[in-house]
């Protein structure tokens, strides 16, 4: 009989946007952790309800086996977002959670970022931007 792990009790989410510029050079990071509203979907589930309800909506995919913990990966099914790391760590007062069965005092951190699908008024002409690439 395999050995089943315990699970990480608790699953945070890291944002960070991409948000570009004009006045800036670059681009700038601005991070975000928040708790997501979990939905369990089981391998007999139809994958239409795992689709967006809106646009706003983004939508992670943590697949995880307790049989081999390692395999553990993330995905978003979001177009404006990706997961980039899945990091497990302690989980500050989750004490009380490695008391029931199959539990650990554990979290997962899924690590996103988005992009701003905003374009700036001046980058939406292709003229205007191949002028500016061929300025610098």
């Amino acid at each position: 009989m395999e050995q089943q792990h315990k699970v990480p009790h608790y699953v945070l989410v890291s944002s960070s946007s991409r948000i570009r510029s004009a006045a800036a050079v670059g681009s700038a990071n601005t991070a975000v952790l928040g708790h997501p509203i979990l939905q369990y979907h089981y391998a007999n589930d139809s994958p239409l309800s795992l689709l967006p309800k809106s646009n706003d909506e983004q939508i992670l995919v943590l697949d995880y086996d307790p049989l081999n913990p390692a395999l553990t990966r993330a995905q978003s099914i979001s177009g404006s977002s990706a997961v980039t790391d899945i990091k497990v760590t302690d989980a500050p007062g989750a004490g009380s959670a490695e008391e029931d069965a199959g539990w650990s005092n554990k979290m997962f951190v899924l690590e996103t970022t988005t992009f701003d699908s905003r374009v700036p008024a001046d980058e939406s002409d292709p003229r205007a931007v191949l002028s500016q690439f061929k300025q610098k």
